[in-house]
């Protein structure tokens, strides 16, 4: 079955012209031009990627990917002509995947949502991953901190499995932007940090302090829970 894309923005033409190439490239694609629909939607089609433009009349995109991450492991793009690194920021610690700044080629979003698809092995063998309160179940993509889900994106997920594989490992940022996007990168290091700092947060949240995902300055990240 090709993956489904809810593809939401206000931006008719947009949304058309997105529609049919996606299409052409092999996706299939529900549109809607609100946040609420976008959410009803999503919740009633389960979409393997939802694409939501940040400025949107009902609910606004970044509130529909918070609302989304809290109950779904989909795939979330943001689209928006804002290039400012703080809207990038927001919209990463909501639980976006990815995010589009506007404008963009049709051919270049494809290209994103297929690196993006890519990393769902749904091939995974059941297993369980294990250290003190914290467990990963790899054929669930599911985390827990004291028996008690936490609520990750995919890719949150993805790193932490990444870093808890190998532990006492030191991954450099291009290390893991090659596990986790591979050669279909297309952002900025930077991005990486925002996801660890988020992950960190929320295990952290759950009760899991001191976090044994540790910053290796000027390098990148390693899982050292023994510090």
């Amino acid at each position: 079955m090709p993956p489904l894309v809810l593809l939401a923005d206000d931006d008719r033409d947009l949304t058309e012209g997105l529609r049919w190439f996606l299409e052409a490239d092999g996706f299939r694609v529900l549109t809607v031009t609100d946040g609420l629909k976008a959410l009803e939607i999503a919740r009633r089609e389960k979409p393997d990627v939802v694409i939501l433009d940040i400025m949107m009349p009902g609910m606004d995109g970044v509130k529909v990917c918070e609302t989304l991450r809290a109950e779904s492991e989909a795939f979330i793009v943001m689209l928006s002509a804002r290039d400012t690194e703080l809207d990038k920021i927001r919209a990463l610690e909501k639980g976006a995947d990815d995010y589009v700044t506007k404008p963009f080629s049709a051919a270049e979003l494809a290209a994103r949502l297929k690196a993006i698809l890519r990393r769902n092995r749904a091939a995974t063998p059941m297993n369980e991953l294990r250290w003190k309160y914290l467990a990963i179940n790899l054929d669930e993509r599911s985390v827990a901190v004291k028996g008690i889900p936490v609520a990750l994106s995919a890719t949150e997920f993805d790193l932490l499995l990444a870093l808890m594989r190998r532990p006492k490992v030191v991954f450099p940022r291009e290390q893991l932007v090659q596990i986790i996007w591979g050669d279909d990168f297309y952002g900025e290091l930077r991005l990486v940090d925002n996801h660890i700092y988020r992950l960190r947060d929320k295990l952290i949240a759950a009760g899991l302090d001191p976090c044994p995902i540790h910053t290796i300055r000027g390098v990148g990240y390693a899982f050292r829970p023994e510090e």
